[in-house]
This record gives structure tokens, sequence and C-alpha cells, in this order.
């Protein structure tokens, strides 16, 4: 099977995953963000993004086109209704930021992609459902979001320096939402995501998950992925490659810590997942 990213290495044992993590992070001495994938053939992108087809009409031979997309669900339209199925279920102070956090861990389908800043969440994610076919092993991504926005086009607005860190989106206007996100096609941050993150308790969901999020637009390097993007000879990121046939004793360690399908995701709300599974269906495309 063909490798879409580099691998940085292969873990053998869940020990092995701990004092990888452990190594890695002093050596970096800089905040990291996981996330686990049980498919290493699948593109690190959002479910908004899965689907979209290039959207560039018919020119003359010579003539210069923009790169744009299209084939995505209506997400704004699909956030705004899910706003009002959740009105006053869930704080006064949330913006759209966190109301389109609050969805995508129940289901919605938006630009932003999940993390955490926990290790072993990112662990759970990479080994949870793995069914091996197809010749497949699990992969964990190590991000370093203060290296992917420093790199952004985004820039602090009083001394105009690189921001260094990842956003706290708790202050933001649902304005500056607009700003960034209006047009997937043209977002401010550039082709690579934004990393955000929020102070708030916004569910047991994602507080459980110490959830964390990157920003994508629909336009994103073609022949390599983004986290693997070098800036002064290092990567935004990397990726560790899970032994397939450790998996099952890996999960054993997990369950022994009690990270768990319930402890993760957990019974309050569940039927917050039903009312996104009903937006989303009826939702068109764009």
């Amino acid at each position: 099977m063909y490798d879409m990213y580099e691998i940085e290495k292969e873990i053998n044992s869940f020990n092995e995953y701990i004092d990888f993590v452990y190594e890695y992070k002093m050596r970096k001495k800089v905040e990291l963000w996981y996330r686990g994938q049980r498919d290493n053939a699948w593109r690190l992108d959002t479910t908004l993004n899965r689907e979209k087809m290039l959207d560039i009409p018919e020119h003359n031979p010579g003539e210069v086109a923009t790169l744009k997309y299209k084939n995505i669900i209506d997400w704004r339209k699909e956030l705004n209704t899910f706003i009002q199925k959740m009105k006053n279920q869930v704080p006064e102070e949330f913006n759209k930021f966190h109301m389109m956090f609050l969805g995508q861990h129940y289901g919605l389908k938006t630009p932003a992609l999940d993390w955490s800043s926990d290790p072993l969440v990112g662990l759970f994610f990479a080994l949870d459902k793995f069914d091996g076919k197809d010749g497949t092993y699990p992969i964990v991504f190590i991000l370093d979001p203060g290296k992917l926005n420093a790199n952004s086009f985004m820039v602090h607005a009083d001394d105009r320096s690189a921001i260094g860190e990842p956003v706290n989106i708790d202050g933001l206007s649902d304005a500056i939402f607009e700003e960034w996100l209006g047009d997937l096609n043209n977002t401010p941050f550039s082709w690579v995501p934004l990393a955000v993150k929020s102070d708030y308790d916004i569910s047991y969901r994602v507080s459980r998950q110490s959830g964390v999020f990157t920003l994508l637009g629909t336009r994103q390097p073609l022949n390599y992925p983004w986290i693997q993007t070098n800036v002064d000879g290092k990567p935004f990121g990397i990726a560790v490659k899970i032994n397939p046939l450790k998996v099952n004793k890996m999960k054993e360690h997990l369950e022994a810590l009690n990270i768990t399908t319930e402890t993760i995701y957990g019974n309050d709300h569940k039927q917050w997942d039903s009312i996104c599974a009903e937006v989303v269906t009826g939702t068109p495309k764009i």
C-alpha cells in the first residue's frame, strides 16, 4: 500500500508509545497536539472536505484560473440550523466558534478538524475500530500548533508579529467567525490550517477528549500532506505508525486506564448526536 505520510517511528507497544511521546516532548519543549486515525490511507482533512470537487470552469489555453472547490455541504446553513435547535441548551456566552466545536463533536460537518492535547486520547482514536483490512495500519499525528500558526498569514494586530501559539477563540466575535470562515476557498490564514482552542467547558465530550482544533479551508497542498510542510528544515508535525499486530494489546492497556468508548464519549447529551445527524441530512451541498 502507498504510504501517504512519512513515518517518524513504528510503535510496537504501549510503553514504547509513552516513552516516545515523553522523549519527543522533552526535545520540542512546546505544546503538542495529537490526532489518531485508524487508517493510514485517510487524508488529514475535515469530513466537510472529503467529497470536495474542483470548481474551475472551462478556460481558453493560456488563461489563468483560481483554484476553487465545490460539492461540500452548505455548512454555514447547517451550523445556523444547529444553533437554532440548541437554543436555551448552551451558555449565552457561546459564540459561533464554540457552537461549531460542539457540533463537530456530535456529528456536524465543519471546517474544524479534531485534535487532542492528550496523547492517550490520540492513541485511543488510532486504535478504536481498527480492523486491519487492505494492509492498513493505525497512525498518530503529533502537531506543533505554535509552529503552524507562526507560519500562517495571520499576525498579532497590535505589532504585526507572528502568532506563535494556538489562538483562543473565547473572546472573538461572530463577525470574526464570518471573516475567517465565510468563504472556505479564501480563508485568511493561508493554505495550511490555523490552530485554535477554547478554555470553556463546552461539553463533557469535548472536555474529556481534551478537544482542540485546526481550521481548514478547502485549498491545501495537492501533492503532500500539509502537516509535513517543512520550515527551517522541520515539519509542522510528525506521524507515528502503530504496528497493527500490537493493536489489541495496546487497547488492553488503555482499558486498564479506563480510556474506553464509554468514558471518551460519555452518556450525557446523547440526543445531540441525533440532532446533528438530522441537521446534516437536511442540509444541501453547494
